[in-house]
């Protein structure tokens, strides 16, 4: 558990960081609709007024929590692979593309292993993680109340991005995952999961895991409706699309699954050295920089201890 309070709460007139602390500079974010609108007024060369109403208070702390359930492996249940995705929205919408047909995948690649009756030789850990859209806040506080088992933590997989179709994974930098995760995605071709990239950002609950070195597989997936329907209130659950959903359950489930049954780990965890390596090579560092978390991976309060 870990709490939400004034200096992590969303709030339209100040922005949080990723750090899940409230922006200093006071910002204001007006509707896709409303801000075309005002860009052909503007180009109109119009002039364009507004009136702002800001109701939005930042309340009291309050505590909120991860869900979490587990298939426990049969030879080594020590060892475990995270399939992941965010339970908490953006407060203009419900949420469906980001993230409640995510989090629907992981329930159904649970139902969908449970009911073929076979269990991988490591655990498989299904997570909800609270606190994405605030700062990453539910993926940080597992990492940091799991610390003493990261070391068993084979991969943690996540999806955060929509309804589109599974291309494949980004490995956040990790090459010397490409390897494995190729062979792994080799029997998913007829459903065009072929993809191996190393992008690497900070936009999703795999990012405490690459700043612990545990490797993580980030899912790419295809654009298709979700921008023009992020963070907004058309993000409602007729934008899903429930074909696509059922090819990326299956996607998910053969991934997790064959990570947890594999004989060999999928690599091996990053040291505090390797990570910082990593994340220079990979421009994270900047991009830590610019949303106010460098202090604290430089300080040892976020990721792997020296």
């Amino acid at each position: 558990m870990f709490s939400l309070g004034p200096e992590n709460m969303n709030c339209f007139i100040g922005i949080p960081t990723q750090s899940g602390r409230i922006d200093r500079i006071p910002q204001l974010i007006v509707a896709r609709e409303d801000g075309l609108r005002i860009a052909r007024l503007l180009a109109q060369g119009r002039k364009v007024y507004g009136r702002l109403l800001v109701p939005n208070k930042i309340g009291e702390a309050f505590q909120t929590s991860n869900v979490i359930a587990e298939i426990r492996g049969s030879e080594n249940p020590k060892e475990f692979v995270v399939l992941g995705a965010h339970l908490d929205s953006w407060e203009l919408g419900t949420g469906a593309l980001d993230n409640g047909c995510n989090a629907a995948l992981v329930v159904d690649v649970l139902r969908a292993i449970h009911a073929a009756g076979v269990r991988p030789r490591r655990t498989i850990r299904f997570v909800f993680f609270s606190g994405e859209e605030e700062g990453l806040l539910g993926s940080q506080a597992y990492t940091r109340q799991h610390q003493n088992e990261l070391n068993d933590a084979v991969a943690a997989i996540v999806f955060d991005s929509g309804s589109g179709r599974v291309t494949g994974f980004t490995l956040s930098g990790r090459k010397d995952l490409a390897t494995p995760v190729r062979d792994i995605i080799a029997p998913l071709k007829s459903l065009g999961v072929t993809e191996v990239t190393q992008d690497a950002d900070i936009g999703t609950d795999n990012f405490d895991f690459v700043l612990q070195g545990v490797p993580t597989l980030e899912a790419n997936q295809d654009p298709a409706n979700y921008m023009e329907n992020y963070h907004a209130a058309s993000d409602t659950f007729d934008k899903v699309d429930l074909t696509q959903m059922r090819k990326s359950v299956a996607a998910a489930a053969a991934v997790a699954f064959s990570i947890a049954n594999s004989t060999e780990r999928l690599g091996a965890r990053q040291n505090r050295a390797e990570i910082a390596q990593l994340l220079q090579r990979t421009h994270l560092d900047q991009q830590m920089k610019l949303f106010g978390i460098w202090e604290d991976w430089e300080s040892g309060k976020r990721g792997r201890t020296p």
